[in-house]
């Protein structure tokens, strides 16, 4: 009896110390929120290059083409929502911006 009773005292305190408190502005989640696309597009300006804007924003959704532009689109289910990004074919880098519009 002794034992048992000391069994489910370990496995409380083992149980109580795995209990750890979630720190409120830790989030585990993959899903980006509104605040975290408008940061992200903040960060994109003219003439960056094609590598420092996956850099901030990731591999594009889709990507378009003309002899002149190349556009990418950013789509974000969560905010219904999409942004382009366009570089110039001559030299690629960033040209224009239509930011998601939330």
């Amino acid at each position: 009896m002794k034992s048992i009773i000391l069994f489910i005292i370990i496995l409380s305190i083992t149980g109580c110390y795995l209990m750890e408190p979630q720190d409120p502005d830790f989030s585990t989640s993959t899903v980006i929120t509104k605040k975290e696309i408008k940061y992200m597009w903040a960060q994109i300006g003219q003439d960056m290059t094609k590598e420092e804007v996956i850099r901030e924003l990731g591999d594009p959704t889709d990507i378009q083409g003309s002899e002149d532009v190349e556009s990418w689109k950013y789509v974000y289910d969560i905010a219904r929502t999409y942004g382009i990004v366009g570089f110039r074919r001559s030299d690629e880098r960033v040209w224009f911006l239509s930011k998601p519009s939330f």
